[in-house]
């Protein structure tokens, strides 16, 4: 019922060649049985769908709660979720955005189907020890590692599937772990195993890097690097090597604190970040709101803004002024 998100999904339909609600139609008899979204376990299709969901959730934001976005002094994204960040930021415009996720889907779609891979997400356990039974569990030729790094004791690791099928069994039963669960869609995303797709993605990336404008507000990107308002990184560099590299979003939220903004918003179709933000900080947890194009206006307002401990300026009691926010996009 949003202008906004409606105009995102008219440039989706152009730019995919398939509208974003009803997916590219008939794939094949296997898709036929999975249901109407079984289309949507191809990350080919998921990642544009979900880059399209972040960015209809900031619409919600705009429309509901306005004066948030106005108040936004940065963004931060977890792997996909930094493409949306830089539409957000000013960097490039919907569209273009739209391009790099649809070739990053297709990439890592053909890199999964060129050698088996998994991911699985891991919990309890520190990263000495997570990466010591990545080390055990990977034979020679294969790849296991840790590939995000999430909050203190929260991993994602991925690699070759049997690798990963190990680092399961391992791992499950290792002391004090508290979770081990597989990651769909996820393949070895943030690893060597899209070493080929990572040059494909630096080409691309690289023939419009001269159209790039600076980010209008800071950006913290998934790989731990913070790109400040008007600066011009290498893009097609940070970007490209993400997909080889790990997605260190615990230092990201670490940075922004330290920073000292008081307010986050999760904008996307899970409410992933927010969990994440309990393990990372319990206050600031208080102070995030997870929202996706359902949400109602109720539902985005923080329980709080965090103290002035980790501000430098005196809270909305003391001055009459609301902390500055943050958005969150995320995968």
């Amino acid at each position: 019922e949003l202008p906004g998100a409606r105009r995102l999904r008219e440039a989706a339909r152009a730019v995919l060649d398939f509208d974003p609600l009803e997916g590219p139609g008939f794939q094949g008899f296997y898709e036929l049985l999975r249901g109407p979204e079984g289309w949507l376990e191809h990350t080919q299709y998921c990642q544009p769908v979900m880059y399209i969901t972040q960015l209809a959730a900031v619409e919600k934001l705009r429309d509901k709660r306005p004066a948030a976005l106005e108040r936004c002094k940065a963004v931060a994204g977890l792997s996909l979720g930094d493409f949306a960040a830089l539409t957000f930021a000013g960097v490039w415009d919907f569209e273009t955005g739209l391009r790099a996720v649809q070739l990053r889907g297709e990439l890592m779609e053909a890199a999964m189907l060129e050698s088996p891979q998994a991911a699985l997400a891991v919990a309890g356990l520190s990263q000495e020890t997570v990466e010591g039974l990545c080390v055990d569990c990977r034979k020679t030729g294969e790849v296991c590692e840790i590939s995000q790094r999430l909050f203190a004791d929260g991993f994602l690791c991925a690699g070759s599937d049997a690798a990963v099928e190990r680092l399961l069994q391992r791992a499950r039963s290792s002391r004090g772990c508290k979770q081990v669960q597989p990651v769909k869609l996820a393949g070895a995303c943030h690893t060597s195993m899209m070493a080929e797709a990572r040059m494909q993605m630096f080409d691309f990336l690289q023939s419009f890097a001269g159209n790039l404008q600076p980010p209008r507000i800071d950006v913290y990107l998934s790989c731990g690097t913070k790109v400040a308002a008007g600066s011009s990184p290498d893009w097609a560099a940070l970007l490209a090597d993400q997909l080889t590299q790990p997605a260190n979003w615990i230092d990201s939220v670490v940075a922004m604190l330290k920073d000292g903004l008081g307010e986050f918003y999760e904008c996307g179709p899970l409410n992933q970040l927010k969990g994440m933000m309990k393990r990372i900080d319990p206050m600031a947890y208080k102070a995030t709101i997870s929202l996706d194009v359902y949400s109602e206006e109720w539902q985005m307002r923080p329980a709080g803004s965090l103290p002035p401990r980790w501000a430098p300026w005196l809270h909305q009691e003391l001055t009459g002024r609301s902390a500055p926010s943050r958005a969150f996009d995320g995968t």
